[in-house]
């Protein structure tokens, strides 16, 4: 059975039609530009980490244990866990309470996990290591815990992973 639509007063069907076109359009194209923000920002985010850790990953490879700055950090962080202050941490150095230790550099990211924050470090083991954990500035995250007894608890109790000390994969997610 055919029902007859109801006739609408003249002009008014295209009103309604723009009407619900202006109501879920106006904020449909909103939340997609607000979406299209913050992919944007993610990505140049991204991509100043990247940036970041190509230039900071040759400064680690040239640095040297021996080198008489980084030497100076290191003693002054041997007497202050020898006094148990437990100070473990330097500026460029975390010192382990066996004697190894991480030359390292460290790059705050956004604290809503985009970019992840990134610390990337050279061990007195030989061994390139990175993690995404939340150190905070200057390790004022980590500076406060007891220091770990090595390289290898440090990168258990931090989420740290070893890689060749060249390639993109420092830039992989570790933490949480």
């Amino acid at each position: 059975m055919n029902v007859p639509a109801c006739p609408l007063p003249n002009g008014q069907a295209g009103a309604i039609s723009r009407r619900l076109v202006l109501f879920l359009g106006v904020p449909a194209g909103l939340l997609m530009l607000g979406a299209l923000a913050l992919l944007i920002s993610n990505l140049r985010s991204k991509h100043r980490r990247a940036k970041w850790m190509e230039r900071t990953l040759p400064e680690l490879a040239v640095a040297s244990f021996t080198n008489a700055s980084v030497q100076k950090e290191i003693e002054q962080l041997r007497v202050t866990i020898r006094k148990e202050s437990l100070d473990w941490t330097g500026s460029k150095v975390l010192l382990m309470t066996n004697g190894e230790a991480l030359l390292y550099a460290f790059r705050h990211g956004a604290n809503n996990g985009w970019p992840d924050h990134l610390f990337l470090a050279r061990g007195t083991d030989g061994g390139w290591y990175y993690s995404t954990y939340h150190f905070c500035n200057h390790m004022a995250g980590v500076s406060s815990d007891d220091p770990p007894g090595s390289i290898a608890t440090f990168t258990n109790r931090y989420a740290a992973r070893r890689f060749d000390g060249k390639s993109r994969e420092c830039l992989s997610h570790t933490w949480p």
